[in-house]
């Protein structure tokens, strides 16, 4: 069997290995790792793909996992011939999960790849310190995952939103990135989801990320902001604690309270303007069947209560931002004074 010397790749980015996979330029090395699991999954599927027909892909592919491995099987089968095609490939996840001196197995493998064997590691966490590693970002074509910044997120939602067909407003965008955060898998699913949700319709608002990231969990926060809205103190402080304890962004879920009342401040607006009931989902950019619930949810407070509220959000998110106190007493004192009916008259 000949044997190929891997090219000694520095470390090149996801976009740079998705290129010269679809050109065709498969490495018989690859070392994939860090903790942006949902892109280098998808890499490794792509490897997969463009290397392997579907016809013998049952003969020629083989999933390994690392606290589960043999190491001298997975060298094997590795070191082994394909069967009704003309390559294997040979995915050993969690690599970092294999002792050092096992691993070590592996090396000859990675120095001196076969011509028939795509060999591709993946990890989340890389001791730099180990041999084993060291070796394979020398050798092997080396690309690190990381998790887009807070500041990326917004462009990273767009362009895996587009991919989908889907469009989305600023608003939008933002809002989704306020309340996942940098957790690319889940915000993947919610796209998928907002998919489904928004059918033919492709434009997707910030009414369709409530509703949508609400569905999705044990607690809402469509329903917790429903509550506010209504002035229901103890169910808003109920749904409050029940997010923060399932894990959603204090950030996001501010957000979309400071959205809430924002547009039923609008409504309030609308309500004293005297325009026709029905230009007001135009004029709110929301869906005219929600407009009910906000009119209603208006007559909850005066011009000068719905002011003071927007402010004491602002301050929430100023205290939030600045880690002044703990989320949950920040979050928690400032839903009580947008609910409780005696709150300050002077706007400004």
């Amino acid at each position: 069997m000949g044997k190929r010397r891997a090219k000694k790749t520095s470390a090149k980015n996801a976009g740079w290995l998705r290129s010269q996979i679809e050109s065709g330029e498969i490495a018989p090395v690859y070392f994939l790792h860090g903790p942006e699991d949902l892109e280098r999954d998808e890499m490794v599927t792509a490897l997969i793909d463009h290397t392997l027909d579907p016809a013998s892909r049952a003969f020629n592919l083989d999933m390994l996992v690392g606290n589960e491995l043999d190491v001298s099987d997975a060298v094997n089968r590795a070191s082994a011939f394909p069967m009704m095609g003309s390559r294997r490939v040979v995915v050993i996840k969690r690599v970092e999960d294999v002792p050092e001196t096992s691993a070590r197995n592996f090396l000859p493998l990675v120095e001196n790849p076969t011509d028939v064997t795509v060999l591709i590691f993946t990890a989340t966490k890389v001791d730099g310190r180990r041999k084993f590693f060291a070796t394979l970002k020398k050798s092997a074509v080396s690309v690190e995952f990381k998790l887009p910044r807070e500041n990326d997120l917004p462009g990273w939602i767009q362009a895996r939103s587009r991919k989908l067909g889907l469009e989305f407003d600023h608003e939008a965008t933002h809002l989704l990135a306020l309340f996942i955060g940098t957790k690319p898998r889940e915000i993947a699913n919610e796209l998928e989801k907002l998919d489904l949700h928004v059918g033919d319709r492709r434009t997707v608002t910030s009414e369709d990320i409530a509703w949508v990231t609400g569905a999705s969990r044990e607690a809402s926060v469509f329903d917790f902001t429903e509550a506010v809205g209504r002035r229901d103190l103890n169910t808003s402080l109920r749904l409050l604690r029940n997010l923060l304890e399932q894990g959603d962004s204090p950030i996001g879920i501010l957000a979309l309270l400071i959205r809430h009342i924002g547009i039923i401040r609008k409504t309030r607006w609308l309500l004293d303007s005297g325009l026709p009931r029905a230009q007001y989902a135009s004029k709110l950019k929301v869906p005219p069947f929600t407009v009910e619930k906000y009119s209603e949810q208006a007559g909850n407070f005066t011009d000068a209560e719905l002011w003071a509220a927007y402010r004491s959000l602002l301050r929430a998110e100023d205290r939030i931002k600045s880690r002044a106190r703990t989320h949950q007493v920040t979050l928690t004192r400032t839903v009580a004074e947008v609910c409780q009916p005696a709150l300050s008259s002077t706007p400004g």
